[in-house]
């Protein structure tokens, strides 16, 4: 019995050919689109870099002129990559397996380079002035509440646009990602980031300066002089504490009081049980402690009970400050007169960390200079004194100036900004913070550096990392000369020996597997604190000595480096310098 083949249709046999060569023709224009693209993509992205370098320089030195120059050709750039990045072949290409990985970071890329140009830098070109970006300065003994509100709008528009292109590149996974495309996106979201730095600082100041300066109703705040010569995670203890008065931008001084005046020896509460477990109750007894931890609203906080524990009246914030950060301030002042010093802002560091203690052998009364210099010399920048601008940037910069408020609305804001001195919610940050065991002043003669490096893949990928912590005590003179409260009383060190907690917090998501003290594997102290990992170890070095904490890091999870390092500043402007090394290596 003969088979019956089925015939098939004719229609179907020749529609083949033609998908057959639709889809090859769609390769085609589809390559060609992207050879197109790629084309322009390479001829735009050498102006591209280079006009965001430099309105990323305008900004910087507040250079109006320039940055209106630079957007010009920014946007003209942008604007020639945002659109080599956009058709329908890359919406094609952002869902095929591979391509997707390669395409996508282009794509966002363009976007939020396009965004940065016209929704962020324009309009701060348009404002025709960058002193928005300054700190405001004294007029007249005053500094004008609303000086920022002709530039407040202009401010915010430029703020949320850099904060949602941030999220948004923060946001693209570049695992699979070729070098070629991942190295300038990860450059270009570095500076994306310091852009939105600056702008992010201008944006908090013209928001919350109208309140803060006393034009809705006078202020009180307390200012807290720090003395590194005993230092604390953010500085010093609390040397002298001063009364301030703002009343429509004029500031009036009130009270100074050494710290021990407002010290309760039965506490205040408020403690969490985290602080009162890893710093002790101290941080509610003593003004002297109350920056235990490194995390300066609490501080703040905590000085804030004790003061109205004693005294009445509202305290509407905290100013921190320290006398590295008084000198920059009263760089090129007259100089003060104060006992047998002439002060001035080139040794007010040296003067009220170190000869001071040299010329009053009694505790007493260098606490009482301490207090007295820091009220006058204070008193003076609240007068318009100094280069109060640039140095009260510099101090900033340093986290050596820090504020807060009690008001909820204005701490809100100003906790995104790096004079808020807030490091707990900073998951990206590595802390390297000192608190002194050793009740002595000695802490001026030691140098504290701290050096990270990141060993990275080229899409930021942490890999692994290595935090080494010197110090180095200076002192080459003889202890027995020095007052005995300079060189400790004894009870916990030797007379001389520099001695306290080194406290590591590792970035969130990574943990430190490894420490060594000058080469030898040693132990050290693990614990929690607000849910941050950190690594406590003693130390003690006599004079003369240097000693190096090695801490291997390890990531849990795939992140990025950790990009801000923060450490506890020194009484001399020269130390705790630190820096961060990226090595690339291939993944």
């Amino acid at each position: 019995m003969s088979r019956r083949r089925h015939a098939i249709p004719a229609r179907r046999v020749r529609v083949w050919p033609w998908v057959v060569a639709s889809l090859a023709m769609l390769v085609l224009v589809t390559g060609a689109a992207f050879a197109w693209d790629a084309w322009q993509l390479l001829g735009s992205k050498d102006r591209l870099t280079s006009s965001a370098e430099d309105a990323k320089a305008a900004l910087t030195s507040r250079d109006a002129d320039a940055l209106e120059a630079a957007v010009v050709t920014l946007e003209d750039a942008a604007g020639d990559f945002a659109s080599a990045t956009d058709g329908p072949h890359w919406w094609l290409a952002a869902h095929l397996p591979w391509v997707q990985d390669q395409a996508t970071p282009l794509v966002k890329a363009g976007r939020a380079v396009d965004a940065m140009a016209t929704g962020a830098l324009q309009p701060l070109a348009s404002m025709g002035s960058l002193d928005a970006l300054e700190v405001p300065g004294f007029e007249d003994g005053r500094i004008d509440p609303y000086v920022l509100e002709p530039y407040r709008e202009a401010l915010a528009q430029a703020a949320a646009t850099l904060d949602e292109q941030g999220e948004a590149l923060a946001a693209v996974d570049l695992s699979a990602t070729r070098d070629e495309i991942a190295e300038p996106f990860v450059e270009l979201r570095d500076q994306l980031d310091t852009v939105a730095s600056l702008v992010s600082a201008g944006h908090v100041a013209a928001e919350v300066l109208p309140g803060m300066l006393g034009a809705e109703g006078e202020r009180h705040y307390l200012v807290m002089v720090q003395n590194n010569a005993e230092p604390r995670t953010t500085g010093g203890i609390a040397g002298a504490i001063i009364e301030l008065t703002v009343d429509d931008g004029r500031m009036t001084m009130g009270a100074y009081a050494a710290a021990s005046d407002v010290s309760d020896r039965a506490g205040v509460g408020g403690l969490t049980e985290d602080e009162e477990r890893i710093f002790t109750t101290r941080m509610e007894k003593f003004a002297q402690d109350v920056n235990f931890t490194p995390e300066f609203p609490r501080s703040a906080e905590m000085l804030t009970r004790m003061w109205a524990n004693k005294h009445e009246g509202a305290i509407d914030g905290v100013i921190s400050v320290d006398p590295v950060a008084l000198g920059w301030i009263l760089e090129g002042a007259e100089p003060v007169e104060l006992g047998p010093f002439a002060i001035t802002g080139a040794n007010l560091a040296e003067v009220m960390l170190k000869d001071s203690y040299l010329e009053y052998p009694d505790p007493k009364d260098q606490d009482a200079f301490f207090a007295r210099a820091s009220a006058e010399l204070f008193g003076r920048i609240v007068s318009g004194d100094g280069a109060a601008v640039d140095g009260v940037e510099r101090a900033i910069e340093a986290r050596r100036f820090l504020v807060w408020s009690a008001h909820e609305d204005e701490q809100a804001m100003l906790a995104a900004t790096s004079i808020a001195g807030a490091f707990l919610e900073k998951d990206d940050a590595v802390g390297v913070f000192f608190n002194d065991g050793s009740m002595a002043k000695i802490g001026y003669y030691v140098e504290m550096d701290t050096h990270v490096s990141n060993r990275v893949c080229t899409d930021g990928r942490l890999l692994s990392q290595s935090i080494d912590v010197t110090f180095t005590h200076t002192f080459d003179g003889d202890v027995d000369a020095l007052p005995w409260y300079v060189s400790g009383p004894g009870t916990a060190v030797e007379p001389g020996v520099f001695a306290g907690n080194v406290l590591v917090y590792p970035a969130v998501g990574t943990v430190v597997t490894r420490l060594t003290e000058d080469g030898e594997e040693t132990g050290a102290a693990p614990e929690l604190h607000d849910g941050r990992s950190v690594i406590e170890k003693w130390v003690e070095l006599t004079p003369g000595q240097t000693l190096t904490l090695s801490y291997e890091v390890t990531p849990q999870t795939s992140q990025t480096a950790p990009n801000e390092l923060l450490t506890t500043p020194g009484g001399q402007s020269k130390v705790n310098e630190s820096s961060v090394e990226y090595l690339v290596e291939g993944c």
